[in-house]
């Protein structure tokens, strides 16, 4: 099958536009998410359970903790951390990211939409902050939203494989198979391993 949908790039030559996500996105310190494997980084549970109690009035300390609670399936956790990290400082866009993504996560897109827009309207130049609210989005089936988003993220980050992969996701969620396997094509040059693109674009050379 692999080898079926590396062919779907050549069968599928169609341009798109890149004209117009959390993810601990503070880039600096290293943490910022993982998102050729689909997977985000996280700091340790347990490190991040001491900070807490090391920092019990540190937002970041909060919010790293919500986050690695996330990612051990903790959610309820997860969300009263990220809500405590923004109660200390609601300015911070990688909490309402974050929560954004755990929202969604508890099936409350209505309310991952608002974290999210929240998020993007603190700092717009976070790609991973326009596909956490386009997953949002997509979510509620708002696709022409989602897809602004998307794109957006990829004018400030053109190599971003994630936001490919989920503006390829919605464009085939839509019927529209040849610009979802150009997106896709795009997005697999990038992490021929991505295992969510070969998925889709099987599906799109089988019919």
């Amino acid at each position: 099958m692999r080898t079926i949908a590396l062919a779907v790039m050549a069968v599928t030559a169609i341009s798109f536009s890149l004209n117009v996500t959390a993810l601990n996105a503070k880039e600096s310190d290293g943490r910022a998410g993982n998102w050729k494997k689909g997977a985000q980084g996280a700091p340790n549970l347990e490190k991040a359970r001491k900070l807490v109690k090391d920092k019990p009035d540190s937002a970041d300390a909060h919010n790293d903790l919500g986050w690695a609670l996330r990612q051990n399936g903790k959610m309820k956790e997860a969300e009263n951390e990220l809500r405590k990290a923004l109660e200390l400082d609601d300015k911070i866009p990688y909490a309402h990211s974050n929560l954004s993504v755990v929202l969604l996560d508890t099936g409350r897109p209505d309310e991952a939409i608002k974290e999210g827009r929240r998020a993007c309207a603190i700092d717009e130049k976070q790609a991973i902050y326009h596909v956490v609210l386009g997953n949002a989005l997509a979510a509620k089936k708002d696709y022409e939203k989602a897809a602004n988003e998307y794109n957006y993220a990829l004018q400030l980050k053109p190599d971003y494989e994630n936001a490919l992969y989920n503006l390829g996701r919605i464009l085939y969620d839509q019927g529209k198979r040849a610009e979802a396997g150009s997106v896709l094509g795009e997005a697999l040059k990038l992490d021929p391993d991505d295992g969510r693109v070969l998925e889709i674009l099987d599906k799109i050379v089988e019919k």
